[in-house]
């Protein structure tokens, strides 16, 4: 377990803003608009196709199909310069992969990190699939995991509830499943609002229960936990858009949503068309 230092605490703790109800509808259309074009996404990941083909298809989906923005960029707020509008991770690639013309073959865990705007508002999630749909026991266990884990830090989330609790709750589930949380500080769910970020980190390693922010109604957080069945170390990879590799090329899997605090729980912002909570 990775104890983080007083620094990268306070950086955490800063405060997520409060959205009223109508900004939250908004939120919710872009998370629509995101889910539906994962849906669409998912029809098309099959062997032999490419993450270049798979990101021209998003950029059509976005611009022109639901009349939105593409919204790639970073937790320190930089606008990615390559002309990619995804994000995906595969196998030992956790995140932030750069499109390539490299087949997608049987037996991948492959992953869309898909982020937008629309009428200002950001919608932020991932969906994962396992290519061909078979691949090794090791590989599928993750991805249950990996989905599972996400669910358990979205259903904790309520009023009161502290990060901590959340943070710790959610890497306890990962490793009492025989795998690790990645430790990486670029790695990390957030507040989310006009900004794909909007200051609030939130890290699935190195949290202790009762500690942390306190969430209160009207915030937005995305929840997304990377498990890997190695040790948690990533490389990232010099002259690409921050790409994340498992520095012992062992198999990662993370999920996304966005989830907005109401009175008594949560509601998540981006279901997926016949998707039921876990």
């Amino acid at each position: 377990m990775t104890i983080l230092t007083d620094q990268e605490k306070i950086d955490i703790r800063t405060i997520s803003p409060i959205r009223t109800p109508a900004e939250i509808q908004k939120m919710k259309t872009a998370g629509n608009i995101a889910a539906q074009i994962l849906n669409i996404l998912g029809e098309h990941v099959k062997p032999g196709i490419t993450s270049r083909e798979l990101d021209k298809m998003a950029h059509d989906l976005i611009i022109n199909d639901f009349k939105a923005e593409v919204d790639r960029t970073d937790l320190e707020g930089h606008q990615s310069h390559s002309s990619q509008c995804i994000y995906f991770s595969r196998n030992e690639i956790a995140a932030r992969g750069e499109v390539d013309d490299v087949p997608l073959k049987q037996g991948d865990i492959f992953g869309i990190d898909l982020s937008l705007k629309k009428d200002g508002w950001c919608g932020d999630t991932q969906k994962m699939w396992i290519v061909g749909g078979d691949t090794s026991p090791l590989a599928m266990r993750l991805m249950a995991v990996a989905h599972q884990a996400m669910w358990v830090g979205v259903k904790m989330v309520r009023p009161g509830v502290q990060l901590g609790t959340i943070s710790h709750s959610v890497e306890k589930y990962i490793v009492d499943q025989g795998f690790k949380s990645i430790v990486q500080f670029g790695l990390t769910a957030h507040s989310i609002g006009q900004k794909h970020f909007e200051g609030l980190r939130i890290p699935f390693f190195g949290e202790q229960p009762n500690t942390g922010h306190k969430l209160q109604k009207g915030m937005v957080i995305t929840i997304e936990p990377f498990a890997t069945s190695g040790d948690g170390q990533v490389d990232i990879i010099k002259n690409t858009m921050l790409t994340a590799v498992t520095r012992d090329k062992s198999l990662s899997a993370m999920w996304e949503h966005v989830v907005a605090v109401t009175d008594n729980g949560y509601e998540v912002l981006d279901l997926r068309p016949g998707e039921r909570e876990s």
